[in-house]
């Protein structure tokens, strides 16, 4: 008996084993994700070599080359963009394809599934990209029964999660076509449970730690405008991978938005690899008021446009004529003023129009960015100008003094100022009120009829990103 109980306690411990990664295995995963792209490719190509009837390097190999196609993508010009985009894309489903075909018939245990089940995944992704939709849903279905399978035969391979979390969560956030699609081959989404299956992936797999944060990162940052859970993700991240220069600089620009500038400041302080943007400086030095810093970085960026994030250049141009003339510096502002796009030429049509409400807010902007304390910011608050004549900059000033408020936890002051901005004739200001106003009614806990207002606002917009975070919401307040 007690034998017996013994083999049924060895077989449950080889049946919820954890796979590790060797050394090779977390010096191609290093390499990938500090974006040394050359390095994995060669150890995961050796490996490939070594042992070319398993599909494991092959994983490797993939998503090193997606993540090599994002940054290949940036940088070409906006002209090449589309043309290059396809062609880079045409040439890693050829590879997957030829993988998958290796191995589609092959006999493969428990660990080898999951990464065939990946490679699947990320076919899915790339024809996904191609706008091939329909091989996308069939390569994403064969993921999933793949990923299910292994779960199956071992609940506590967690790395496996993160298939059937990102196709449950992007399924559920299709529409028009991919969405008939989808529904046509059987493919339902769940937002929530993907949600749960991707933080799964991440906290507890022993391989994707990488990918499930990216995935993450995207899906809170890009996806769903909620910094909140998207922040404490970016800094596991690249306490990781510190290397990492394409979401280094993401970071800092979340950080930016929600005001952070204590952490943006130490990250530059510390830039020994000039791994931060120039784009990303300007942005700081706009901010904080410091207008020759800005506008040098600014010009740089400029200068180094495809290295950039996409619209850096021209937010660069904004930020180079914006702190020009503030300076009186009107060579520049010529200089610049007829290669801003047709938004950003209005804003500047319209800070020259209102000047002098214009340089104050740029200075209530300062004294947010600079930490001022409660008592110097409402002082400087008290000099308002009047903006009864200028609609759109009393939008932003209720704007500005609702992300102070918010910055420093005083929702309720925060509330009173973005509920003014609720009927705001600018899209984007009314849009980020409308978010802040989310995550303070679940942060904490406010009378039903608020929620209720606020989530019947969202239902009227044409804004997937709110309209996903509403359902928080409506859970949390029973709507």
């Amino acid at each position: 008996m007690k034998y017996f109980l013994f083999v049924l306690l060895f077989s449950f411990v080889l049946h919820a084993q954890v796979v590790v990664p060797t050394t090779i295995d977390e010096q191609i995963i290093s390499y990938t994700f500090n974006e040394n792209f050359g390095q994995a490719i060669k150890l995961s190509q050796e490996q490939i070599n070594k042992t070319p009837n398993s599909p494991k390097y092959y994983y490797y190999m993939i998503n090193v080359k997606i993540l090599e196609y994002y940054q290949k993508v940036a940088e070409l010009s906006q002209e090449k963009r589309d043309e290059g985009r396809k062609t880079l894309n045409g040439e890693i489903i050829k590879y997957c394809e030829g993988v998958v075909d290796k191995f589609e018939d092959a006999s493969l245990n428990t660990e080898n599934k999951f990464y065939f089940s990946t490679i699947y995944g990320y076919l899915a992704r790339v024809y996904g990209v191609d706008g091939s939709w329909w091989s996308a849903f069939r390569a994403g279905l064969k993921a999933k029964r793949l990923s299910e399978e292994v779960i199956k035969a071992n609940p506590n391979f967690y790395d496996a999660y993160l298939v059937v979390g990102m196709l449950n969560y992007y399924a559920d956030r299709m529409s028009g076509i991919t969405s008939f699609i989808a529904g046509a081959l059987g493919f339902s989404g769940d937002r929530e449970r993907g949600l749960t299956q991707l933080r799964l992936a991440y906290e507890k797999g022993s391989l994707t730690f990488g990918l499930a944060a990216q995935t993450l990162i995207e899906v809170y940052s890009n996806l769903e405008d909620n910094e909140t859970a998207a922040i404490p993700i970016y800094e596991s991240f690249l306490k990781k991978y510190p290397a990492n220069k394409r979401t280094l600089n993401a970071y800092c620009l979340e950080l930016l938005s929600v005001w952070d500038f204590k952490k943006v400041e130490s990250i530059i302080k510390s830039d020994k690899e000039n791994l931060v943007s120039e784009f990303v400086l300007a942005r700081f030095y706009d901010m904080r008021g410091e207008s020759d810093l800005a506008i040098k970085f600014a010009e740089e960026a400029i200068a180094d446009e495809k290295h950039q994030p996409r619209g850096a250049a021209n937010s660069s141009r904004y930020i180079a004529v914006y702190n020009a003339w503030l300076k009186g510096d009107i060579a520049r502002v010529k200089k610049y003023l007829p290669k801003l796009n047709e938004r950003s030429l209005e804003n500047f049509n319209l800070a020259k129009k209102y000047e002098r409400e214009s340089k104050w807010l740029h200075g209530l902007t300062i004294q947010i960015a600079q930490g001022k304390s409660l008592p110097e910011f409402e002082e400087y608050a008290k000099t308002a100008p009047s903006f009864v004549n200028a609609k759109e900059l009393s939008d932003q000033f209720n704007y500005l003094m609702g992300s102070y408020y918010y910055k420093n936890s005083s929702y309720d002051k925060a509330e009173t100022w973005f509920r003014k901005s609720l009927s705001s004739i600018n899209e984007r200001e009314k849009n980020a009120a409308i978010k802040h106003l989310l995550e303070i009614y679940l942060r904490s806990t406010v009378d039903k009829s608020k929620a209720k207002y606020l989530a019947d606002i969202i239902d009227e917009l044409d804004n997937n990103r709110l309209s996903y975070r509403a359902r928080d919401l409506e859970k949390k307040y029973n709507l």
